[in-house]
């Protein structure tokens, strides 16, 4: 199962690697970005650090266009969130008596959702997530825009800077950087949550 896994990273790896030559890199890139942020299972990250090392000249255009064909998907993301649970989410919240717990964790993200978004990218849980969430419980489309336009920006400018760095070798870094920041993030925000809902006596 390892070996298969590492065979297929190392196929996406020579895929993107032969496409950061094509000249239709920046429109695969902006079609990479826009569907990770819907269903794409592989980060643009990581076509980033390919185009960056065929191309560092044009490292700040590559950026530029994944920050944005990015947030072009989080925003169909979000509505495509918010056109299912219009249809669908009503019935299965009263099916299952999920009520009340839809209203507080709507009320939860609708006065952080600015601080979840632009936290979202720096932990190991999918952006998918986060935008599907956002959507399906109608959080604040202006800060849930703007903090994930920031969060998932930052995120891919330090890919971009490390690649310059460091080369290739930024991917193992940043896996190793990302686990332990994840794990703190998710770690915050369980103890957040526990203090500010007043849950086990805090």
């Amino acid at each position: 199962m390892v070996d298969t896994l590492k065979a297929w990273q190392e196929s996406v790896w020579e895929w993107f690697q032969h496409h950061a030559r094509s000249p239709y890199a920046l429109v695969w890139l902006s079609a990479v970005a826009f569907f990770d942020a819907i269903f794409f299972p592989i980060a643009p990250e990581v076509f980033l650090v390919a185009l960056t090392l065929a191309h560092k000249e044009r490292a700040r255009v590559y950026l530029a266009t994944a920050a944005v064909s990015s947030a072009f998907g989080a925003v169909a993301g979000y509505f495509i969130a918010a056109f299912i649970f219009r249809e669908f989410g009503e019935p299965i919240l009263q099916f299952y008596n999920l009520e009340a717990a839809f209203h507080m964790a709507r009320h939860f993200i609708s006065g952080h959702v600015f601080w979840a978004m632009a936290a979202a990218s720096f932990t190991p849980i999918p952006d998918k997530v986060f935008i599907y969430a956002g959507g399906f419980l109608a959080a604040p489309f202006g800060p849930f825009i703007v903090g994930y336009v920031l969060g998932r920006t930052a995120r891919m400018a330090l890919f971009v800077y490390l690649t310059e760095a460091y080369g290739r070798a930024v991917l193992d870094i940043m896996a190793r950087y990302f686990k332990w920041v994840g794990v703190l993030l998710l770690a915050l925000g369980i103890i957040y949550g526990m203090v500010h809902w007043h849950l086990l006596g805090f």
